[in-house]
């Protein structure tokens, strides 16, 4: 169901780390409280120091916490692309077929006919300067 995590090297600790504690200070200790209307927080910025120092220091030291914060986003990315992908096929293509289906229209022309000898539809056979603009 979900992927291998990929096991990253000091390096890519290090950079984890920075990244995900420059964007907990300022986002949600700067940012988000001031668009909101809220008093600064110091929390955000506590817990962005101590992930950007032990990126610095102890890289190794993040291994649990990126294999965890992994761990969560694939279960986020599994559910939202699940009620993403429903709510796009339900409020879009359900009632495109219903006006369709009402208006009797039948784009693969899926109808039977007798008469016929062979459904094949013959391609048009296209020039060269057709390709130089194919729209």
């Amino acid at each position: 169901m979900f992927h291998e995590i990929e096991k990253l090297d000091q390096k890519g600790l290090r950079n984890f780390g920075l990244l995900t504690g420059i964007i907990i200070a300022v986002l949600f200790g700067l940012i988000l409280p001031l668009i909101w209307g809220h008093g600064l927080s110091l929390i955000p910025w506590i817990i962005g120091c101590i992930l950007s120092g032990l990126a610095l220091i102890m890289p190794k030291s993040l291994e649990p916490i990126y294999y965890g914060w992994t761990r969560v986003g694939q279960v986020l990315s599994w559910i939202n692309s699940r009620i993403i992908l429903g709510l796009i096929f339900f409020l879009m293509l359900t009632p495109m077929a219903l006006i369709m289906r009402l208006a009797k229209r039948d784009t693969m022309q899926r109808h039977f006919e007798f008469a016929l000898e062979t459904y094949r539809v013959s391609s048009k056979i296209r020039n060269k300067v057709s390709m130089e603009n194919p729209y």
